[in-house]
């Protein structure tokens, strides 16, 4: 009986730790939210840019057409920073969503900035960093658009998208120059509407100004294709 007490004590004090462990992470999680909420706050204050902790999906028009949107569920836009850059309806935010269930759930956050040029029409398409897993599945047919003129650009990209033609006469050289000096980007555009991030990237608060500015560049190179 004593063995049987002692052993159903030290479960106890085992699952009280452990339940305070989670509960220490949870209000941490939830101290560093707040303070990323209050930073980017600032960043859009100092941007002179509107802001928002929350947004609806379809603050954004199209959403559903984008491969970016298409992942996970219990999708989420925070932190919402709005306003304008060299004319150019601009945007960055938090994108949070969800893969899997259970233990095997995992929440994904990441930055995007997104423009929305008046004289743009781009093709619909999605660029991502190439890794392994796409180029075997490219090797069994799956589309990956190649330039034989840029194998880098090539090598390190997974480029797609319905209309390939269209596609082949947006990605200028000049286009394909940026994104091989800028290994890692990912990019969604289609109509007049481009989001452009880092998988699994969150910028600090205090570098919001220099990745509008850098993704701008980009943008403007779109805009010339």
């Amino acid at each position: 009986m004593t063995q049987i007490l002692t052993f159903g004590l030290g479960l106890g004090a085992f699952l009280a730790v452990i339940i305070t462990i989670a509960v220490l992470v949870s209000r941490r999680a939830k101290r560093l939210e707040r303070e990323r909420t209050l930073g980017l706050k600032s960043s859009a204050t100092l941007l002179g840019w509107q802001f928002g902790e929350e947004a609806p999906l379809n603050y954004l028009p199209n959403l559903d057409k984008f491969a970016l949107f298409s992942e996970g569920h219990s999708k989420q836009i925070k932190n919402l920073i709005y306003g304008e850059t060299n004319g150019v309806k601009a945007a960055v935010f938090d994108y949070v969503y969800v893969t899997g269930g259970g233990k095997h759930q995992q929440t994904h956050y990441q930055s995007v900035v997104y423009f929305e040029p008046s004289n743009l029409n781009l093709p619909f398409f999605s660029l991502r960093p190439e890794n392994f897993l796409h180029k075997f599945i490219a090797a069994l047919g799956y589309q990956d658009i190649d330039f034989g003129n840029r194998p880098t650009f090539s090598s390190q990209y997974l480029l797609r998208g319905n209309d390939e033609a269209a596609i082949r006469n947006t990605f200028s050289d000049a286009l394909l120059a940026f994104y091989e000096t800028n290994p890692g980007i990912s990019t969604d555009g289609g109509g007049n509407q481009i989001f452009i991030f880092r998988q699994g990237y969150s910028a600090p608060p205090d570098q919001i100004r220099a990745l509008i500015d850098w993704a701008a560049g980009l943008q403007n190179v779109y805009g010339r294709c």
